[in-house]
C-alpha cells in the first residue's frame, strides 16, 4: 500500500512532459485522502517569466492500493470525480472484478462484467496514466 509520499512520487514519474512552455506543479495544500488513495491537484504553470500564474488545473487519482493513477477528458469537479471513481470501485469490488487493475479491455472475455466497468469508466472519461 503506498503511502502520500509514495504516491506523489509515482504521480510525478507518470506526467509526461510537455511540449509547450507550461509546467505541471502538484499543488500538495489542495490534495484530498479518501479511502482508496488521493485526489491530487497538478497545476499548468507557465515555465517563463513573462507569463506568470496558473493556466489551469487537472484533477489526478491515485489508488493507493493497487498504484493506478487516473485523470479525466472531462473537467469534473473535485467532489464529481471522487463520486465517479468511487462509485465505480465499489461497483467493481461488489462484483469481484476489480476493473481498476486493467483499464484496457481484456481480450478473451468481451462479455466480462470487467468489460463493462472498464468501458463505462472511458466513457466518463476516465483514463489511466501510465
Amino acid at each position: 500500500m503506498l503511502t502520500r509520499g509514495e504516491a506523489h512520487q509515482l504521480l510525478v514519474k507518470r506526467l509526461e512532459p510537455r511540449q509547450d512552455s507550461l509546467n505541471e506543479s502538484i499543488e500538495e495544500h489542495r490534495t484530498i485522502e479518501r479511502p482508496f488513495g488521493w485526489l491530487f491537484f497538478v497545476a499548468l504553470v507557465a515555465s517563463n517569466t513573462a507569463q506568470r500564474g496558473v493556466f489551469s488545473h487537472r484533477l489526478i487519482i491515485v489508488n493507493k492500493h493497487s498504484n493506478q493513477v487516473i485523470g479525466s477528458s472531462v473537467d469534473y469537479t473535485p467532489e464529481r470525480f471522487i463520486d465517479i471513481y468511487e462509485n465505480l470501485l465499489a461497483k467493481s469490488q461488489a462484483a469481484g472484478q476489480n476493473w481498476c487493475r486493467a483499464m484496457s479491455l481484456p481480450f478473451p472475455w468481451k462479455s466480462s462484467g470487467r468489460e463493462r466497468l472498464a468501458r463505462k469508466a472511458k466513457e466518463m472519461g476516465l483514463y489511466e496514466l501510465k
